[in-house]
C-alpha cells in the first residue's frame, strides 16, 4: 500500500504509476477466480468420493 491507503503496482523500467481502478478491477477478477478454483476443486473431491464410495 502506498501512503494514500492505495495500491501501487510497479513494473520494472516503468514509471507510468497505475490507476487504483485498474487495481480494484484487477483484484475482484482475481478473487472471483480463486472463488471458482475453490468450489470447482470441492466438487471434484466431492465426486471423486462418491465415486469410490459407489464404484468400489
Amino acid at each position: 500500500m502506498n501512503q494514500s491507503g492505495g495500491l501501487k503496482m510497479a513494473a520494472a523500467g516503468s514509471s507510468h504509476p497505475v490507476s487504483d481502478e485498474l487495481v480494484r478491477e484487477h483484484m475482484q477478477d482475481w478473487l472471483a477466480f480463486t472463488q471458482f478454483v475453490k468450489i470447482s476443486t470441492v466438487g471434484v473431491v466431492g465426486l471423486l468420493v462418491l465415486m469410490a464410495i459407489f464404484l468400489l
